[in-house]
């Protein structure tokens, strides 16, 4: 089954900086000489009469079918995150379509919605609500998510009594406790300290294989290799090659090697 169809998908972040529409700022950047190969990070700069943009994704089309877990690949404002953020229906395209089928979750942030001085029990009912699970499916999870986070006592405490190592454990706990159809990392999750790693890596295997989708923006080659079967490269905005891993990392590394 059809997951994600992504049809000539354009995002665009409007630049608002007045000095961008004066004419000497656009005679500047007009005449600046440009590589061959471009080097610079980012979306593409674009520009009109009235006003300047820039493209953070540019004409991306792909489906992702039941089975599929996707790697995307490339440097820093490639494109990666604002793909997941419009999987996820936080950003909006200017142009094109990106229609999802199923629940989709996306794990961009561990820590949202961390109050301080909410407890630990109270932090699992607003995170879930933040990951939009139902009353019940709250009422179901939460103790299974209290006896996985192992904290005792201190589930009844301000998060804010809480070590980095506690809060890691009780936010992976929540994230990692209601499966979805769809799933969106923007780099996979750790698990805190030493003792907690090999539970929560079980956990995160089981969380991975109960879905019908994933996909995770990553610079590592190594977790590509492990958790994926597919990979897409990004550059500046644009998708350049969309198949098996290996030749995926081959195309980015040529991209690293030609930036040097």
């Amino acid at each position: 089954m059809d997951r994600v169809i992504a049809d000539r998908v354009n995002v665009e972040y409007p630049v608002f900086d007045a000095s961008s529409q004066s004419l000497r700022h656009m005679l500047v950047l007009n005449h600046i000489p440009r590589p061959a190969t471009s080097v610079h990070v980012g979306g593409t700069l674009e520009r009109t009469r009235h006003r300047s943009f820039v493209r953070a994704l540019k004409d991306v089309s792909f489906t992702i079918k039941d089975g599929d877990r996707v790697g995307l690949i490339g440097h820093n404002g490639s494109g990666k995150t604002t793909l997941l953020r419009t999987l996820a229906g936080i950003y909006e395209p200017a142009t094109g379509t990106m229609d999802t089928f199923g629940r989709v979750m996306p794990l961009f942030n561990l820590t949202e919605g961390m109050a301080p001085d909410a407890t630990g029990r109270e932090l699992i009912m607003i995170r879930a609500v933040l990951l939009g699970l139902s009353e019940d499916e709250i009422a179901d999870v939460t103790p299974e998510v209290i006896e996985f986070c192992q904290l005792g006592d201190y589930i009844d405490l301000p998060v804010r009594t809480y070590s980095t190592g506690m809060l890691v454990r009780l936010a992976f706990a929540i994230t990692t406790a209601v499966s979805s159809e769809i799933l969106l990392f923007d780099e996979l999750i750790g698990a805190g300290d030493a003792t907690f790693v090999d539970k929560a890596q079980t956990r995160l295997q089981k969380f991975v294989e109960q879905s019908s989708v994933m996909v995770v923006a990553t610079h590592s080659a190594d977790i590509m290799k492990k958790w994926c079967n597919r990979a897409m490269v990004f550059e500046h905005g644009s998708m350049l090659f969309d198949g098996p891993v290996d030749a995926a990392l081959g195309e980015y590394a040529k991209l690293v090697a030609a930036a040097k």
